[in-house]
């Protein structure tokens, strides 16, 4: 029998799958990751995760994102933090009317996952000017700035009460420890906006890093799906075996779902579920996840367009 996590979540994905509509079968999935901590019996929380979303889509209309798809996924993160759909929308716009008056950068998707993350982390709307003020503290330099977890780590320290100079040296703090176990660079500074919220065991970072790293080895499909960011993060945690140990159960477990999720799928919500069997469980990451997914996604399709177009006009010429 699979570990209590894992049985939640197919338990789940299947009641979402049942009451959602054709063609969302990949937002179903990540509705389901998001609601694995929620305290409620499955049934209610179908329910009330449904209600949730028309709430979301009364509030947004048919242009505002979140897309309507997607809000599936963001009404089920609501729910499971036991967060109505109002707190999130006034987030929204309150986020949207501070930045207008304060001018600077636009904020990524309207202002959305930053607002999620604000409201299930027990934020609220009147936290807009700390929201801002934590980001520009944590922004990096623009050749390696990373907008969108920039924006959730500072939604996430706002609610936590966090001063700008705190938020700051938890995120150097994280960065600094990721590197010195070997982590290269890149991938420490994607990981350490989500290490600087998770209390790093620094000391058992280094032989997590290189358990994990031996764990994925000859299975190309988690390897490559959760890149060494995931991995770093995972490896935060420290217990490298038992967390290793998760991740294969759980990517197994995840692929041996009908319909078969794709590797970079699977793999995603695998490290998800390594993190709830290891004792750390966020429903905003559920979000996160999909939406680094669906932009890998966008980016590939305008790839491939790039290319065939370009093959087009060389032929033609």
């Amino acid at each position: 029998m699979d570990h209590a996590a894992i049985e939640r979540f197919k338990a789940l994905d299947q009641a979402f799958h049942n009451r959602a509509d054709r063609g969302d079968r990949l937002y179903t999935r990540f509705a389901a990751l998001a609601a694995l901590s929620a305290p409620q019996d499955i049934e209610t929380l179908i329910e009330r995760t449904f209600e949730t979303r028309s709430r979301l889509n009364d509030g947004l209309g048919n242009w505002r994102a979140p897309g309507k798809p997607m809000r599936l996924v963001f009404a089920a993160a609501l729910v499971a933090s036991e967060r109505a759909a109002n707190a999130f929308l006034d987030a929204r716009n309150a986020l949207a009317t501070r930045r207008a008056a304060r001018g600077g950068r636009a904020l990524s998707h309207g202002g959305s996952c930053a607002a999620l993350a604000l409201v299930a982390s027990g934020g609220d709307a009147d936290l807009a000017d700390n929201f801002f003020d934590l980001l520009e503290a944590l922004a990096a330099p623009w050749w390696r700035r990373m907008p969108g977890r920039e924006e959730v780590l500072a939604a996430s320290f706002a609610a936590l009460g966090e001063t700008p100079d705190e938020a700051a040296s938890h995120l150097s703090t994280s960065r600094d420890a990721l590197l010195a176990a070997g982590v290269p660079t890149q991938n420490a500074d994607a990981a350490a906006y989500e290490v600087a919220l998770l209390n790093p065991e620094h000391g058992a970072l280094a032989s997590a890093w290189t358990t994990l790293n031996l764990a994925v080895r000859g299975r190309a499909a988690l390897s490559s799906g959760i890149g060494k960011t995931g991995l770093a993060i995972l490896a935060s945690q420290g217990n490298g075996q038992l967390t290793a140990d998760a991740l294969v159960r759980s990517f197994d477990a995840v692929r041996a779902i009908a319909p078969k999720a794709n590797g970079q799928t699977a793999a995603r919500l695998s490290m998800r579920l390594t993190q709830a069997q290891t004792g750390f469980d966020r429903p905003v990451s559920a979000a996160n996840e999909l939406t680094h997914i669906l932009a890998s996604q966008a980016a590939m399709v305008a790839a491939v367009t790039a290319t065939t177009t370009a093959a087009v006009m060389t032929a033609t010429n």
